[in-house]
């Protein structure tokens, strides 16, 4: 197989530097990769894979119309999309990321959803699921928070952002003749599931340790205040920046910089979001026309920006109502 050509003479300079720091911190980059191998290990593999197993066997055996059928009423009346659609993102909210992005990308080279309409998923549908926010975040908080509160703060932006990607991208209601479930677009073995779920957890977990490396390199930095390094940290990789930010930061100012984090996703989601999006695109021109990753970034930006901003609104709110 060829290499990919280099678009710029500089880009070598990147994977050297990175072999030069390895080299100069062997066991701070052997410890880092170990976070980040065992944070995949105890939390994504065991939360993730079941699931995407589960969701690749339900379009396999053709049963993305009975499992969505209770819940597509009211999935059509609030973002207006196919059972397809529809579909992607029930599965991106409770399964976690990158699994909407990944079912975005295959349903739309199967054309199952239209150009715009995965567009439009692509702003909404790639989320951490509820067992991460109650599992892991809201056990890795050092202060009693209520349950419902994260979730509230992290899936409530979805409502304005998918009004404004909506006007983004042009994408309307469809019409009804346009929502009537289509048969499933192929089957496969479970075998076939079973090795695509597993390419798909090794490309996640290869991003979380070489990201949990970059994280444990920041946090060698002394003349970075050790509360600006949680945060990169976090912008890096999720959950070694939520573990790093609770360790850190005083309780009572603990809630923003880790939902802010956790609503980003961090450079390693968005890597992980890339390599699904792109493992799952076989035509390259459906793979750049139809989900931009650029794009991707700046919506992901502003569900941050959603998520702090509803947060400040709901502790305004129980302030108001514990001391009136």
């Amino acid at each position: 197989m060829e290499c990919c050509p280099t678009k710029s003479p500089a880009l070598p300079c990147i994977p050297i530097l990175l072999l030069a720091l390895l080299l100069a911190f062997p066991s701070l980059s052997v410890k880092g990769a170990a976070n980040g191998l065992l944070l995949w290990f105890q939390v994504v593999l065991p939360t993730l894979a079941p699931f995407m197993i589960c969701t690749q066997m339900i379009v396999a055996l053709g049963g993305v119309s009975l499992l969505i059928r209770p819940f597509y009423p009211l999935i059509h009346r609030v973002f207006g999309l196919s059972p397809s659609g529809a579909y992607v993102l029930l599965c991106g909210l409770l399964c976690g990321y990158p699994l909407g992005a990944k079912l975005c990308a295959d349903f739309y080279e199967k054309g199952e959803l239209s150009s715009r309409e995965a567009q439009y998923l692509f702003s909404i549908s790639n989320h951490p699921s509820p067992m991460f926010l109650l599992g892991f975040v809201n056990g890795q908080l050092p202060l009693t928070v209520p349950a419902f509160l994260l979730p509230l703060c992290l899936y409530l932006p979805i409502l304005p952002i998918s009004w404004i990607s909506r006007r983004v991208y042009g994408f309307s209601v469809l019409p009804e003749d346009e929502t009537k479930p289509r048969p499933a677009f192929g089957s496969c073995t479970l075998e076939t599931v079973l090795l695509s779920t597993a390419e798909t957890m090794v490309l996640i977990g290869s991003y979380m340790m070489l990201f949990s490396i970059l994280a444990a390199w920041i946090g060698r930095l002394s003349m970075i205040p050790a509360p600006l390094q949680a945060i990169l940290s976090g912008a890096a990789e999720i959950t070694t920046g939520v573990h790093l930010i609770c360790q850190v930061f005083p309780p009572n100012a603990v809630l923003f910089p880790v939902a802010a984090v956790t609503a980003f996703g961090g450079f390693s989601g968005i890597f992980q979001t890339k390599g699904v999006v792109a493992s799952g695109s076989k035509q390259q021109d459906k793979k750049n026309a139809g989900l931009s990753i650029r794009h991707y970034v700046l919506w992901k930006l502003l569900h941050a920006g959603f998520t702090c901003l509803i947060l400040l609104t709901a502790e305004l709110l129980l302030l108001r109502l514990l001391h009136p």
